[in-house]
């Protein structure tokens, strides 16, 4: 599978990011291509997460499991988007000034489709950057995550 890898340096602490995005109902909100992904509650290890991913202009149905959760660490689903099998991991690495995350997607493009894999992983790469810079700007412009949620 190719991989496709995108790393960015937060000024937020590894906690608060790890519970931003652990909260998939955040995803429309740092996610620029559409993505919406679905889970009731804190996510565990097995969890199955549904929802919809624009890719090259098309919003494909996503079906995915949890299958590595290790808090302020790594979280990690693999599934099915549209007709292409994926495994994406996000890590969280604390670095001078704020939190290194970094995520990977393996994606699994059908032989017959070969004509379509470098608009595919063109795709991908840009929305993953694009991604990136969102989650970025709306971590660092936020004022009300290092404040525990209200139980």
């Amino acid at each position: 599978m190719p991989l496709i890898e995108h790393r960015v340096t937060i000024n937020r602490s590894v906690t608060d990011i790890f519970r931003f995005m652990s909260d998939f109902g955040n995803n429309p909100r740092w996610q620029p291509s559409g993505m919406r992904l679905e889970r009731v509650g804190k996510v565990r290890m097995g969890d199955m997460i549904v929802g919809h991913q624009r890719m090259l202009g098309r919003m494909h149905f996503v079906n995915a499991d949890v299958v590595d959760y290790a808090p302020n660490q790594r979280l990690a689903y693999t599934g099915v988007m549209g007709g292409y099998n994926f495994r994406t991991t996000y890590d969280y690495n604390r670095a001078a000034g704020g939190t290194e995350v970094i995520i990977r997607t393996d994606l699994r493009i059908p032989w017959f489709m070969f004509f379509l894999r470098p608009f595919v992983l063109s795709g991908v790469r840009r929305q993953m950057a694009a991604s990136l810079e969102k989650l970025k700007q709306v971590m660092e412009d936020r004022q009300d995550l290092s404040t525990p949620p209200p139980r």
